[in-house]
């Protein structure tokens, strides 16, 4: 395995270890080829100083991968968005506590999705653009993104949230495309329901697995060829599916359960697991 630590102070970090076969580059190091004794070792010792830290196949390239696939909310964005919209209708206290017991995975995500958008039944359409309008993108959104097209993947967001938000997000990056919900309006008033792509059913933890799937056949790619990450319960199932599923600044469930993590940069971090990240680096 390769163990890869990133944060402020990885460097000094990595030069009291006194290791060899390492290679080095601002706030990231790479120990390659590491055994089971000093994976375990590093990774108790990185984590608790604070560091992000992941153990990738020796030698992991992104030339292994055809798709990227990411959550919007909270990942993509510092922004959940149907909280975003509530506020506006006046019923954003309720609404954002509902969204985090959606996000543990306390709840079903499509059941309490109608609950919410239910609350937003009479109030101005225009309330989506708005938030659109917030939407900032997360650190390192548009590094990986730009990573990840100058290797040949395709770059899709599946997302929970809504699709209006979505295509602005995904044109602001020149990503491929995008599956997500739709808020239903009529004569620019919204009407308290929602939909799946296409009109068809909401897409939740189960329902962005088999996009993911979808999305590789479409390619011509095995799942194991996928990258996929996100934040909330909802992203878990497309996390375990994909080829390297990492969460990203997951809530419990989702950290406990997924092969990579991204605990405490930005999603940048994710491109520092591929060799190609590493042709500039310091090697000892």
């Amino acid at each position: 395995m390769d163990i890869v630590i990133q944060g402020a102070g990885a460097e000094a970090f990595a030069e009291k270890l006194n290791l060899r076969n390492i290679w080095i580059k601002p706030d990231a190091v790479r120990v390659n080829e590491a055994d089971s004794t000093l994976t375990q070792e590093l990774v108790e010792q990185a984590t608790k100083q604070g560091f992000d830290v992941n153990c990738v196949p020796n030698g992991l390239s992104i030339k292994n991968f055809g798709l990227l696939a990411l959550d919007m909310d909270s990942t993509l964005i510092e922004l959940e968005c149907i909280d975003d919209i509530a506020w506006q209708c006046g019923v954003g206290e309720e609404v954002a506590r509902m969204t985090e017991i959606a996000m543990q995975g306390h709840m079903p995500f499509a059941e309490y999705l109608r609950e919410r958008v239910k609350l937003f039944k009479g109030h101005p359409a225009h309330y989506v653009e708005v938030t659109a309008s917030h939407a900032k993108l997360m650190p390192g959104a548009t590094e990986l993104i730009n990573f990840a097209k100058e290797h040949g993947l395709k770059t899709y967001i599946l997302s929970g949230g809504f699709d209006t938000i979505a295509k602005v997000v995904c044109e602001e990056l020149g990503m491929t495309g995008y599956l997500c919900n739709r808020l239903i309006e009529k004569d620019g008033v919204l009407t308290g329901e929602t939909t799946g792509p296409g009109g068809g059913e909401i897409l939740d933890a189960d329902g962005k697995r088999r996009a993911l799937d979808m999305l590789c056949m479409l390619y011509g790619l095995h799942h194991s060829q996928a990258i996929a990450g996100g934040d909330g319960a909802n992203d878990l199932e497309m996390i375990k599916t994909a080829g390297l599923g990492f969460a990203y600044h997951g809530k419990p469930i989702v950290a406990a359960s997924a092969p990579y993590r991204v605990n405490h940069g930005g999603l940048d971090v994710v491109i520092n697991l591929f060799i190609e990240a590493w042709d500039k680096a310091k090697k000892l």
